[in-house]
């Protein structure tokens, strides 16, 4: 497990160019199976029109709002929500001048940070995939279905099933108070699990180790873990997997103990 803190979370990330924040790539992880990357745009600013041939990308706003928009498609964003774009995919994004907007982008099929470098987009490419919390109510989640955590709920943003990803899943969970994972591993896939709100402590065979919000947790395929709130708190993270579309192509096993 590896450990990262978000630093737009305390606003020391306006001291570096452009706001940005590598979280995962292989540069700093060599066996990474995807990316992750924290940008924070102030108000007004944005993105120019651009493509990124080399991957694909789940750009998720945590904070703020803004209207993003490729091929004369736009749609206005607010935290929570965001926008799958396959590779070659036009993109643009203007922050809502009213306060800085912060955007986590997930990057699959990749683990070279130059294939997030933007390229100039010539010809009509098509505009992505909006995501929102209406993407997947639910009702059909497989982790229901796997089970292994008490009082946590999970809604499924970007994965095969909702928007095509391939290599990418992207999810919000809410743990109520008591909520909790017990141990276990995904084989295939690695994942990310960044705290928005609450806290407790991120399980692993050699014991605790304490995420407050801001907090990113980063696993690596077959590497048993587990969450637990805190006594009395709601948590709620967004989290996914990187080398794999979808829970079932990730892989989901219990730790046998604990089953």
């Amino acid at each position: 497990m590896i450990r990262r803190t978000l630093e737009a979370w305390n606003g020391s990330s306006r001291q570096r160019p452009g706001g940005v924040q590598w979280l995962v790539n292989r540069e700093l992880i060599p066996e990474a199976l995807g990316m992750l990357m924290i940008q924070e745009l102030s108000g007004g600013s944005g993105l120019p029109v651009h493509a990124l041939p080399g991957a694909e990308s789940v750009t998720f706003l945590l904070s703020g709002k803004g209207d993003w928009v490729g091929d004369g498609t736009g749609w206005p964003l607010k935290a929570g929500e965001g926008v799958f774009n396959p590779p070659g995919t036009s993109r643009a994004f203007e922050s809502g001048r009213d306060g800085n907007t912060v955007l986590l982008v997930v990057y699959g099929g990749t683990n070279d940070p130059r294939d997030a470098e933007p390229h100039a987009v010539r010809g009509g490419a098509g505009c992505g995939c909006r995501v929102s919390r209406t993407a997947d109510q639910g009702s059909h989640s497989p982790l229901g279905e796997a089970g292994g955590f008490i009082d946590m709920g999970v809604h499924w943003l970007a994965t095969t099933q909702t928007v095509g990803t391939r290599s990418v899943v992207v999810a919000t969970s809410t743990f109520t108070p008591g909520g909790s994972h017990q141990l276990h591993r995904h084989p295939h896939a690695d994942e990310f699990f960044l705290v928005l709100q609450g806290g407790g402590e991120h399980l692993t065979k050699d014991g605790p180790v304490r995420l407050n919000p801001g907090d990113l947790a980063y696993i690596p395929a077959g590497e048993w873990h587990g969450f637990q709130t805190d006594p009395g708190v709601t948590t709620r993270t967004v989290y996914g997997y990187l080398g794999a579309g979808s829970l079932a192509q990730a892989g989901y096993e219990l730790l046998e103990e604990e089953t």
